[in-house]
């Protein structure tokens, strides 16, 4: 049970697509979260498992609306559903409006963090100095961010990095990955990253390179015909995964070793769901 966070500095390089990528390779169980109050985009681009639209009122607001007492784990079973290729997802917010009523950001990363059987992959959208979703980070094993060959970009990712290690201060924090989102055949784009990020005395645990490949993209935009596997993005990620896979392990508990901390039916709203 893992909680890996995923976001940018600024620009789009395609978190919700690696973020959908990521959780679709991921070896063991695992449940994609929009965590963006900006609004999220899976509901609007992934069918469900039976190819119908996913349900609009489930998801990330039905899950806190539940939870505003008291947040479980049982919760994210009760608020997620299933898109085509079989991935479990709690779709995020409609409208930056709708995320107001979201304040429990700290609350959620730690149910995700401990969440039984199951590691979480939230998208966090673009992250700043004071977005609200930025209080999960502390509860993650691994914060990775994205970043295109935009050098104003990159500017901006080292100043984020900057900022989360000072946030962290004594903390250890979260082992930090950043991927640089270039051509296949620019791998030279992490290197000048890597640069960047060594002139101000930076240091992260993984530089990762992954492909922009629009053709792999259109997997993840909903549009789930071919072979994906044979893609340049697909390709290119695996090897991540594996590796951030492979560090999150130790974090990882098996569901049968945890017990349910569900509250009880006397201590829940009446119309409050509850796990049967």
């Amino acid at each position: 049970m893992a909680l890996l966070t995923f976001a940018s500095a600024k620009g789009s390089p395609g978190v919700t697509t690696a973020a959908l990528l990521f959780a679709a390779l991921w070896p063991r169980q695992s449940v994609l979260v929009e965590s963006d109050p900006s609004g999220g985009d899976v509901a609007l681009r992934m069918p469900g498992a039976d190819g119908s639209p996913l349900d609009p009122q489930v998801g990330l607001s039905s899950l806190v609306a539940a939870g505003r007492k008291s947040l479980y784990p049982a919760l994210v079973d009760l608020h997620s559903q299933e898109i085509v290729g079989g991935q479990k997802v709690v779709s995020g917010v409609a409208t930056p409006e709708q995320a107001r009523g979201v304040t429990q950001w700290e609350e959620l990363g730690q149910m995700f963090a401990e969440l039984p059987g199951k590691d979480v992959v939230a998208d966090l959208g673009r992250i700043g100095a004071a977005t609200p979703q930025n209080a999960m980070l502390a509860a993650s094993s691994a914060c990775v961010l994205f970043v295109d060959t935009v050098p104003s970009n990159v500017i901006h990712l080292r100043g984020r990095l900057a900022r989360l290690r000072e946030g962290f201060g004594r903390v250890a924090g979260p082992a930090v990955h950043v991927v640089v989102v270039a051509p296949a055949k620019r791998a030279r784009a992490v290197r000048e990253v890597a640069e960047v990020l060594e002139q101000a005395s930076i240091e992260v645990d993984g530089l990762h390179h992954l492909a922009h490949d629009p053709k792999g993209a259109v997997f993840f935009l909903g549009q789930v015909t071919g072979t994906p596997g044979r893609t340049h993005l697909v390709r290119s990620a695996q090897p991540i995964v594996d590796e951030l896979a492979g560090r999150t392990e130790p974090f990882f508990v098996p569901a049968e070793e945890l017990h349910d901390d569900a509250p009880d039916a006397d201590e829940v709203d009446a119309d409050e769901e509850v796990p049967s």
